[in-house]
C-alpha cells in the first residue's frame, strides 16, 4: 500500500512539474502541448493516444497504443521519434515544423499525459478513459527500457531525384507511371474518399475536416501551381513516399503499387485534368 502511495504521488508530482514547463518555454512564450498533440498526433494516434483513429485501419503497421506502452516508452525515446520519425513507419519527423521546445513540450506531454497516465490506469492506480478502446498498438520492435540506451532507428533512405519544375513551365501532363502501371481512377475514388478526403477535401481543394488543424495546410490540387506541375509520376511519387515536413505519409507502407497508381490516377483525372478544363473555360 505504501508504494503505491508513493506511486501516486510521484505521479501527481510530475504531473504538475510537467503541466508547469509545457505551460512557458525559455523565452517565456506559452506553449500549448495538448493543443500540439491534436494538431499533429491525433490524426494517426487517435483523441486519446491509443490508436483509435480514422488512420488505424489504413496504415500498416497501424499507430501504436501510447496508453499500454507503460516503461518501455521513455521520454527520451518518445522525443527522438517526434523529432526524428519512425522508419519503416507511416510516422513522420517534426524537427522541421516544431522548434526544440515545442518538441520538447510534446514529448512531455505524450509520456505524462498518456503513456504514464495509461500505465496508473492499468495498474488501478488512478481512473480515467486512457487505454479502454480495446485496440491493440503498433507491431514494430519494442524500444529499450527506461533507464536504458533507447535504441536510434536507421536514416531513412532519401528521396529520390525530382525534377523541379520552373515557375510558369509545366510538367509533361504525358508522362506515365513507372513500371508501366496503369491507374483505374474508379477504384482510386473510392481509397480518397474514405482517406485522403479528410485533408485535400472531396473536391480536391484543401479543404477537408482536418485541414484546419494542418499546417503546412493540405496540397490545393485546383490552385495553378498544381496543375503545372503535378503529372502522373509526381502524384504517384508524393503518395508512395509522403513528403516530408508536412502530415502526409507514405501510403507505400500500406497499399500497392497499383492501389497508388489507382488513387494517383484519381487525383490526375478528377482535380489536375478538371481543374485546367474548368481555367480554360473561363
Amino acid at each position: 500500500m505504501n508504494q503505491i502511495k508513493q506511486f501516486t504521488q510521484v505521479l501527481r508530482a510530475c504531473a504538475i512539474g510537467v503541466g508547469v514547463a509545457l505551460s512557458f518555454g525559455a523565452s517565456g512564450s506559452a506553449i500549448k502541448a495538448d493543443v500540439l498533440y491534436h494538431e499533429y498526433c491525433s490524426v494517426c494516434h487517435g483523441d486519446r493516444g491509443d490508436g483509435n483513429s480514422r488512420a488505424m485501419k489504413s496504415l500498416n503497421p497501424p499507430p501504436r497504443d501510447l496508453t499500454k506502452a507503460g516503461p518501455s516508452l521513455p521520454r527520451d525515446y518518445i522525443l527522438h521519434v517526434i523529432t526524428e520519425g519512425k522508419p519503416g513507419t507511416a510516422m513522420v519527423g517534426f524537427k522541421s515544423r516544431l522548434n526544440a521546445e515545442q518538441l520538447g513540450a510534446l514529448a512531455d506531454y505524450v509520456h505524462t499525459e498518456i503513456v504514464s497516465r495509461g500505465a496508473a490506469i492499468s495498474a488501478g492506480l488512478v481512473k480515467g478513459i486512457s487505454g479502454t478502446s480495446g485496440t491493440t498498438g503498433g507491431t514494430g520492435s519494442v524500444p529499450a527500457p527506461a533507464g536504458s540506451a533507447a535504441p536510434v532507428p536507421p536514416i531513412a533512405a532519401p528521396l529520390p531525384a525530382v525534377k523541379p519544375v520552373a515557375p510558369g513551365e509545366r510538367a509533361d501532363m504525358g508522362a506515365p507511371f513507372p513500371s508501366g502501371l496503369k491507374g483505374d481512377a474508379a477504384k482510386g475514388q473510392a481509397f480518397y474518399d474514405k482517406n485522403c478526403a479528410e485533408c485535400h477535401g472531396v473536391k480536391g481543394d484543401g479543404q477537408g475536416p482536418r485541414a484546419y488543424f494542418i499546417r503546412p495546410v493540405p496540397r490545393d490540387f485546383m490552385q495553378e501551381r498544381s496543375r503545372l506541375t503535378l503529372n502522373r509520376p509526381a502524384i504517384y511519387a508524393a503518395v508512395f513516399f509522403g513528403r516530408n515536413g508536412t502530415e502526409m505519409p507514405a501510403w507505400s507502407k500500406v497499399l500497392s503499387e497499383q492501389e497508388i497508381a489507382n488513387v494517383s490516377e484519381y487525383v490526375f483525372q478528377s482535380f489536375i485534368r478538371s481543374g485546367e478544363k474548368a481555367a480554360k473555360a473561363k
